[in-house]
């Protein structure tokens, strides 16, 4: 295993309950149709906070903020989490990438965008609960956004569901690659997003 999937696999790492998972009053304010918490709201001028306002804010497919917008100790870039899902800006790709996660129904939808240069195509590692990472090669949506959409469990027409009782976190990266002549030419991979998905 090398070290972007050691890395990937230790950040997606975390100790899941098969309780009930408790609704943040955040989501509990959404849901009743009482605007965000304001504190929460990443300021005018954070690419993540600039986003989210631009689809929709807390009628967008994110909700509202369940956390603050934190930076990292050891690496440019900061990230958000919301009630469906989470936003990332992972600079090392291009200065206005952002890689975000969120739940729609019985599918994870994974997506990115603002690369700083075009790609032939994407690889997209992705781990539950800190297992082992799966590496699948995904095309373009435009040379500089890709999207990956997994419906985990669901197979063979059905899906399976333990009614709200279990909760899984699914962690994703993706890097931008050229295809070459003797093989593919890859960037670095993005800073790691995840959503927890109670099934």
């Amino acid at each position: 295993m090398n070290r972007v999937s050691r890395s990937l696999l230790g950040l997606a790492a975390v100790v899941v309950t098969t309780a009930a998972v408790a609704v943040p009053a955040a989501a509990q304010a959404s849901a009743a149709g009482a605007p965000c918490n304001a504190a929460l709201v990443a300021p005018r001028g954070s690419l993540i906070g600039d986003y989210w306002r631009s689809i929709g804010g807390q009628t967008s497919v994110y909700g509202c903020p369940t956390t603050k917008e934190f930076g990292y100790p050891d690496k440019r870039g900061s990230w958000q989490r919301f009630q469906n899902g989470k936003i990332v800006w992972s600079p090392a790709l291009g200065n206005g990438t952002l890689v975000r996660v969120y739940q729609k129904g019985n599918d994870i939808v994974f997506k990115w965008s603002g690369l700083g240069r075009d790609w032939d195509f994407f690889n997209v590692r992705w781990s539950k609960d800190g297992g082992a990472a799966t590496q699948v090669k995904t095309g373009r949506l435009t040379p500089w956004s890709g999207q990956y959409i997994m419906s985990p469990y669901c197979g063979g027409g059905t899906c399976s569901t333990t009614n709200g009782h279990e909760v899984n976190r699914f962690a994703f990266i993706v890097q931008g690659c050229d295809r070459g002549t003797f093989g593919s030419d890859c960037g670095p991979w993005s800073i790691p997003t995840s959503v927890d998905v109670a099934h």
